[in-house]
């Protein structure tokens, strides 16, 4: 097959369960029998998790429903073995590459009996060549010394090592091992063990591309790519010469060739330079598009194809500079790309899945796409978790989210000391090196980590000058020239926001909670801090992800202290005290589930907004956290496990608008002789324009108190304050009146406020039901997906408050609303857009609670037949004090 390189990847798999070192044993010393294992051999998914075969087997029950994780801890303590065959003969010149991307976690590699290796870690892919091997099997099969021509390969798991979760002591640890499925505060202790990135059978002649460097630049609008590649030659004879290729879709835009110098079998180098003329910009997302290039490499033997590799760059400068105002004991924290400073609008993102191994594609494309939808320009790859499978990457390039990736260090509590251990250190800068060498080429990586919130002894954010990640920053400029590189986040000199030492927040992190509503505000109305990396505001899932979860006697009220199935869903994130502070006593589940969601995303918007409103003394902020790998009944997330936002995250979402009309004020309760005071703030990441705004005060019912509006001139990339608001609270204020404010065109953002004794803002939960009525009046189809647009109004005399659409019979992930927690005023309409790819047949409307059907219009513009509705997904509209909204 020389000529024509392949890749196969190797997915018909089964798995067997041992005590540890029995399969090295094989018959027992008594008796001589055969061990038989724990388990019969059982089908296996690759990549994937043993927890998940052992699911889809029977031999253990779903380890994310109620408590039955804590049944399944076995599993990780025992020995795994997978086997499968392969059949695939070599043909003349070719050489035959086993390629493991990803072990989990200490593995021993058997073809035919014989050990190919033993690898410990799971960030470095290794490869095996097994032509020889290939080629004895072949002549034993014909020669009749073997019955079978298939090779036999098993890959022997042993138990996951001892590791710590989250409390303990990060000096101590001693693997390149993913630490939060140990336990910790999102997650519960599942630890996986197995495949959890493809197994591939890799064909090419005798010249083999090991690793490619792509380092693409642009100046005065001429883009420069250099390409460096190396191979691995399995004779010494033979001219190799590379050829790389530059396509713009379907247009090639560039080529070059270079010379292999290979004395000796081994491994050559070989690098070209490439010129393209006005290339494309890629642009973070918001600020501009995501232009990608395709780069072919072909290596070529006497003329004829050898290998080939296959990758996306894109043209962009990057580097990061200082905030404006800061000192010279201040490290750079402004993302400046193309010469343009970029305010960062980040998430932090922990493993997708506990079981990461079983993430799919589809389910990395959509998790990114909800971070595009949100605005989201940035994502902090978490140290604890994952440095992540190449898909997330890819997905990254194209949806111009911007990567800050850490190394697999984090704090434990105890001590957050970076271990100095030679072994650990060892592993490292494997797991290091590897990731470097292959993550290097995507444009969206901005920087790299030495790990989250490592200190030193005194509990003070470690620096350059500690000797693990001295030598993390070597090997950076080593393999990744030009990258930038943080020691840790947070970098300090505090590690937590500390508003009683001004000056030394630089980049950090905390609170994760609501600081009540006055405190709160104080908080981030003074903070200086110059990067915000981490922290976040916890709340409730919804009720319908619940009911995914938890057993229906746990389906009310309840806390962490009294509840241990809750308590194993979400321990450290319990939100009851607080919102029964703020909205009274919560006796219905629905109330309580509303009541968290708001508080969270009040919290989450007004942090955001603040450190947006001293843009770019401030240069972003970083939200803990955007998902959760385990279900929770609460957690700082602002998506769920399932893939359902809460209301934060379309609160984030406006936050994060390119343009976007923000206020701010002192606190959410006000008495009586009190002035309520706000600013009003106009913030624009875009080109300079002229902005018309609107700021009202009404009550519930839809009365205006004051309004006031104007425009405004904003040049590019900046925030301005253009209103100071104030109105006296007396006997005539409403108890709860709200504050809506408006950019022409753009989506409202409407803040909320008290004026009545404690509980402050138990009117929401006291609302009469909203009367909405919903009338679909576009409907299309593009591919696998339904897109419909809805008008929403309100019937009522009381204003709906966040209302949100649902539908019934379509997963969290495939639904998307982007106008979800919207307040409509009585006799205002509001169009939801809404998307999403049907998983199965509607329901009824009695299985979706009783809702009415959503009037059809009739209209040529529309669906135009009865006969198309009844073929809908059951769509309703709920709104803050229902459970359901009428619709008519």
């Amino acid at each position: 097959m020389v000529g024509n390189p392949v890749m196969m990847k190797l997915q018909q798999w089964e798995v067997k369960g041992y005590y540890p070192h029995v399969p090295h044993l094989g018959n027992s010393m008594e008796t001589g029998g055969g061990l038989q294992g724990l388990t019969d051999w059982i089908p296996a998914t690759v990549p994937g998790s043993v927890h998940a075969d052992l699911q889809r087997a029977g031999w253990i029950e779903d380890p994310y429903y109620g408590m039955n994780s804590l049944k399944c801890e076995w599993v990780e303590n025992r020995w795994w073995l997978y086997s499968t065959t392969l059949n695939y003969k070599p043909g003349a010149g070719e050489r035959v590459h086993l390629c493991f991307k990803g072990l989990d976690y200490k593995a021993h590699i058997y073809l035919d009996y014989q050990l190919l290796g033993v690898h410990e870690g799971m960030f470095g892919a290794v490869s095996y060549d097994i032509t020889e091997r290939l080629l004895t099997r072949q002549r034993e099969c014909e020669s009749g010394e073997a019955e079978e021509s298939a090779s036999l390969l098993r890959v022997l798991f042993e138990h996951a090592p001892d590791e710590m979760g989250q409390i303990g002591y990060t000096s101590r640890t001693s693997t390149q091992k993913s630490r939060f499925a140990y336990k910790w505060d999102f997650s519960t202790r599942l630890v996986p063990v197995g495949f959890w990135d493809e197994v591939c059978l890799c064909v090419t002649g005798q010249a083999a591309i090991d690793e490619v460097h792509l380092q693409p630049t642009v100046d005065r609008r001429e883009g420069r790519l250099q390409v460096t590649s190396h191979i691995r030659t399995g004779e010494a004879s033979g001219v190799y010469r590379c050829h790389a290729e530059v396509w713009d879709g379907e247009t090639k835009v560039a080529e070059a060739s270079g010379d292999y110098d290979v004395a000796a079998a081994g491994m050559a180098a070989s690098t070209i330079a490439l010129q393209i003329a006005e290339p494309q910009l890629w642009y973070p997302n918001g600020v501009g598009a995501q232009p990608l290039y395709r780069v072919v490499l072909t290596v070529t033997e006497n003329g004829i194809c050898s290998d080939r590799w296959e990758g996306m760059t894109g043209f962009r400068s990057l580097r990061w500079i200082s905030n404006e105002g800061a000192g010279a004991d201040v490290l750079p924290y402004t993302v400046e790309v193309n010469g343009e400073r970029v305010y960062i609008k980040g998430v932090n993102l922990p493993p997708i899945d506990q079981q990461y191994g079983t993430v799919t594609p589809q389910r990395y494309e959509q998790m990114v796409s909800l971070m595009k939808e949100a605005n989201i320009n940035l994502v902090r790859v978490w140290g604890g978790g994952l440095i992540e499978k190449q898909v997330f990457y890819e997905c990254c390039d194209r949806a111009g989210i911007l990567v800050w990736q850490e190394f697999i260090q984090s704090s434990s509590g105890i001590d957050n000391v970076p271990s100095q251990h030679p072994r650990f250190l060892e592993l490292l800068t494997h797991t290091a090196i590897s990731a470097l060498k292959v993550k290097r080429n995507h444009i969206s990586l901005a920087c790299w980590s030495g790990g989250n919130e490592l200190t030193d002894a005194a509990g003070v954010p470690a620096t350059y000058e500690d000797a693990n990640l001295a030598m993390l920053q070597r090997l950076v400029e080593q393999y990744h020239p030009g990258a930038y590189f943080l020691p840790t986040s947070a970098s300090g000199p505090n590690e937590f926001l500390n508003l009683e030492q001004p000056g030394r927040n630089h980049d950090v992190h905390g609170p994760w909670k609501y600081g009540g509503h006055e405190g709160h505000y104080e908080l981030y109305n003074r903070s200086d801090s110059r990067l915000h990396s981490e922290f976040g505001v916890d709340g409730c899932c919804s009720m319908a992800s619940m009911r995914r979860f938890l057993p229906e006697q746990e389906l009310r009220v309840t806390s962490m202290r009294d509840s241990v199935m809750w308590r194993h869903h979400g321990e450290w994130w319990d939100t009851l005290e607080r919102d029964t502070e703020l909205f009274g006593p919560l006796e219905r589940l629905e109330d309580y589930i509303q009541a968290s969601q708001w508080t969270q995303a009040e919290g989450i918007r007004y942090a955001l907004e603040a450190n947006r409103r001293r843009q770019f003394s401030n240069s972003g902020s970083i939200i803990w956290q955007f998902n959760e790998p385990f279900p929770n009944a609460s957690c700082t997330s602002v998506v769920d496990y399932y893939g359902e936002p809460k209301m934060a995250y379309y609160w984030l979402r406006k936050a994060y608008a390119p343009r976007h009309i923000s206020l701010a004020y002192d606190k959410l309760v006000y008495a009586q002789g009190e002035s309520w005071t706000a600013a009003c703030y106009l913030h624009n990441s875009l080109e300079a324009c002229a902005m018309e705004w609107r700021a009202e005060g009404l009550s519930l019912s839809g009365e205006v108190l004051w309004s006031q509006q104007g425009n405004a001139q904003l040049e590019a990339n900046s925030c301005r304050k253009v209103a100071e608001l104030r109105m006296n609270v007396d006997g005539n204020t409403p108890e709860i009146f709200l504050v809506r404010l408006q950019l022409a065109g753009e989506e409202a953002n409407v803040y909320l406020f008290s004026t009545r004794r404690n509980p402050w803002l138990a009117p929401l939960l006291e609302q009469p039901e909203a009367r909405l009525s919903a009338v679909l009046i576009d409907s299309c189809e593009q591919g696998s997906q339904a897109k419909r647009r809805y008008a929403v109004t309100n019937e009522g005399e009381r204003a709906a408050l966040y209302v949100k659409a649902e539908a019934s019979g379509i997963a969290p992930l495939d639904f998307r609303s982007r106008h979800n927690y919207t307040v409509i005023m009585p006799g205002e309409t509001v169009y939801f857009d809404i998307e999403y790819k049907p998983s199965q047949p509607p329901a009824s409307a009695d299985e979706a609670g009783g809702a009415a059907a959503v009037e059809d219009t009739g209209s040529e513009e529309g669906i135009g037949s009865g006969e198309a509705i009844r073929s809908e997904p059951e769509i309703v509209f709920t709104a803050m004090g229902s459970s359901r909204a009428l619709l008519r």
